[in-house]
C-alpha cells in the first residue's frame, strides 16, 4: 500500500487541483541539464507518465546568461536545455520532512519507495494539504519519450518528482535552430507544474522570470495560443 501510488501521486500533485483555492507565489528554480542524448525535435505530444520534477538539480542543463542571441531572443535564457545527461545521474534524496504519512501510496522515507520503479524517493507535495508520496523515474533519455523530452529530476517547476516525459516542441537547444534555446515553461493552468519545453522565438515578450513583475508574482511562460513567451501570473493550489 505504501508504494502503490508511485507516479500516480506525482501526477496528482503536479496536475490540476480541482476545487482547491489558488495563491500567487514567487519564482521557481533554475534548470540544469547538460547532456544531449536524444535530440530529436519534439512535437507537441506528451509522452510517458507525468509527475514530476526536475531540472534545477536534475534534468536539463541550464547555462546562465551570456549575451549571445537565440533566434532573435537577444540573450541566453537562464533555463535552457543543452542535452539530457542529467536524467541518467542519481537523483538526490527525497524531500519528505515531517513525521510521516499514512494510507495507500503514502510514505515517510525513501526506504518505503523501492518496488514500483527505478530511483524511488519519498517526496513532499504541497498542493492542497501537504503529504508525502513515492515518485519514480519513468524515463532516462529523451528517446524514451514520444514527442517531448524526458524532464530530469531537479528541473524547474517539477516539484521534486522523478524523470518524466513531458510535452513540447523541442528537446534540446539545437532543435530550435542555430543559436536557439529550448526552455522549460511553467504551466499556468490548474495548480501549476512543468508545462513542457518550448523554443524561444523572435516575438517573445520575455526570456526569464526576472523579466516579469518585480514583485516575483509572475513567470515567463510559453503560450501555445500565441506561440511565444509572455509574462503570466504564477498560481498554485493552497
Amino acid at each position: 500500500m505504501l508504494r502503490e501510488l508511485g507516479w500516480t501521486v506525482a501526477i496528482a500533485a503536479l496536475g490540476a487541483c480541482g476545487g482547491q483555492g489558488f495563491t500567487v507565489i514567487g519564482d521557481a528554480g533554475a534548470d540544469g541539464s547538460s547532456s544531449s542524448s536524444g535530440g530529436g525535435s519534439g512535437g507537441s505530444s506528451s509522452g510517458g507518465s507525468s509527475g514530476g520534477s526536475s531540472s534545477s538539480s536534475g534534468g536539463s542543463s541550464s547555462s546562465s546568461g551570456g549575451s549571445s542571441s537565440s533566434g532573435g531572443v537577444g540573450r541566453v535564457p537562464k533555463n535552457h536545455r543543452v542535452d539530457d545527461s542529467q536524467c541518467s545521474q542519481p537523483p538526490g534524496n527525497g524531500t519528505c520532512n515531517f513525521g510521516g504519512s499514512s494510507g495507500g501510496g503514502m510514505c515517510s522515507s525513501d526506504a518505503q519507495c523501492t518496488d514500483a520503479g527505478p530511483n524511488g524517493r519519498c517526496i513532499q507535495f504541497n498542493g492542497g494539504v501537504a503529504f508525502c508520496g513515492c515518485t519514480y523515474d519513468a524515463c532516462e533519455h529523451d528517446t524514451d519519450c514520444t514527442g517531448g523530452p524526458c524532464a530530469c529530476h531537479g528541473s524547474p517547476y517539477t516539484g521534486g518528482a522523478g524523470n518524466t516525459c513531458v510535452m513540447g516542441n523541442c528537446r534540446v537547444d539545437s532543435d530550435c535552430g542555430a543559436g536557439g534555446y529550448c526552455s522549460p515553461t511553467y504551466s499556468t493552468g490548474g495548480c501549476g507544474s512543468l508545462g513542457g519545453y518550448y523554443c524561444h522565438t523572435a516575438s517573445d515578450q520575455c526570456i526569464d522570470d526576472s523579466d516579469c513583475a518585480s514583485s516575483g508574482l509572475q513567470v515567463c511562460a510559453y503560450l501555445q495560443s500565441s506561440g511565444n513567451w509572455q509574462c503570466q501570473q504564477q498560481v498554485l493550489c493552497q
